[in-house]
């Protein structure tokens, strides 16, 4: 079953465990502050009422939050993806590249070729790490997008009343932090307010990630394959190599986004039903007068008591009192905007999913070998 990708391939074995925890959270927590702005964008685009889709609609959307907040607006939510991303970050990789090596040795009992045994064994391995690493992911996702869409200015092209929701919610909440939020969701939610969309979640995330894995496993062999039928040999420089598992971060940061969207907007809203601003997601959501939230909001504020915990816990309550279900949202969104807008924010996340992609499966190769041990090693 050897081939060409296998050359470049470190088995979890093989790796250094300690050292490769340390340089991991230093090398994915540097990938994350440089791509997080994208992810800010691509959430308000997807849970936003009014929002453009489209590279128009990111750019108009990045342009809002600038005008309103600065530069730090497209860094909301910041502080609580960056403080618990770590450790499901570790459980994630752990898993990816324990998953992979026994799916590759039960693999070995079975013909496939290269292509197939390495899709597969990748794909199983992506999906059982994003199974694994979501009871962390979900509650800070949870409170980091709640966070994104707080204030930005309005949406494009929203109505009056839209903006004065937007300005009233910016007052009330321009200093809430993500503990605060959390402890808002909890008074008001239960713990399980901190798990809204958890099954979205598993839904998108974990075929997210398996046909990330399988999709980047299969393109690398297609490529090597050409690579080796041009060059007429199977010995890689380090050039080569880099070049091909960034081509092949690309191809799959793309294939994985486009078919995935769907899910992740779904998710998205789910996840923000009921915070100021965000998308009407059910009958009994959009029934509810859009000026309440507002003025409620504005009289907090007005009463002095409307600090950034205040505003949070009457944004919260009120998204307590309809929540609405992974079909009334899928529903609602057909209904008002058809299929297109299961492809909201498809082309910010297509862009970031690349980029985070190339950078992310470039990076990561070069941490496995940095932390790869002798082979001598695994034989003592």
């Amino acid at each position: 079953m050897a081939g060409p990708v296998d050359k470049t391939a470190i088995d979890w074995s093989r790796l250094d465990k300690k050292k490769f925890f340390v340089v991991g959270a230093g090398l994915f927590s540097g990938l994350t502050t440089m791509l997080y702005p994208l992810s800010v964008i691509k959430t308000r685009q997807m849970a936003l009422e009014g929002s453009q889709s489209g590279l128009r609609g990111a750019y108009l959307t990045a342009r809002g939050v600038v005008a309103h907040d600065g530069v730090r607006g497209l860094y909301k939510g910041f502080g609580t993806v960056i403080g618990g991303m770590f450790p499901a970050r570790m459980v994630y990789l752990s898993t990816l590249e324990m998953s992979k090596s026994v799916t590759n040795s039960l693999l070995h009992r079975f013909d496939l070729g290269d292509t197939a045994a390495v899709g597969a064994a990748s794909f199983v391995g992506g999906a059982m790490a994003s199974l694994s690493s979501q009871l962390i992911v979900v509650p800070i996702d949870v409170v980091a997008q709640r966070l994104m869409i707080m204030g930005g200015g309005p949406p494009p092209g929203g109505d009056p009343s839209a903006r004065a929701a937007a300005a009233a919610e910016a007052a009330a909440r321009h200093h809430t932090s993500g503990l605060a939020l959390a402890r808002s969701i909890v008074a008001a939610e239960g713990v399980r307010g901190l798990y809204r969309g958890f099954g979205a979640s598993l839904a998108m995330f974990v075929p997210n990630s398996a046909i990330w894995w399988g999709s980047y496993g299969v393109w690398q062999q297609v490529l090597w394959h050409q690579v080796d039928r041009l060059r007429g040999h199977h010995w890689h420089s380090e050039g080569e190599i880099l070049a091909v598992q960034g081509a092949a971060g690309i191809l799959t940061g793309c294939t994985s986004a486009f078919l995935t969207n769907p899910l992740d907007v779904v998710k998205t809203r789910l996840q923000t039903a009921g915070a100021e601003g965000a998308a009407a997601t059910a009958a009994a959501v959009a029934a509810a007068p859009a000026a309440q939230g507002a003025q409620a909001m504005a009289a907090a504020a007005a009463a002095g008591g409307g600090s950034g915990a205040a505003g949070a816990a009457a944004g919260v309550a009120a998204g307590a009192a309809a929540r609405p279900t992974w079909r009334q949202v899928a529903s609602h969104l057909l209904q008002t905007e058809g299929a297109a807008g299961f492809f909201r924010g498809v082309a910010p996340r297509m862009a970031s999913s690349s980029i985070w992609g190339t950078t992310m499966v470039c990076s990561y190769e070069w941490l496995k070998r940095l932390c790869a041990r002798p082979a001598d090693d695994d034989a003592a």
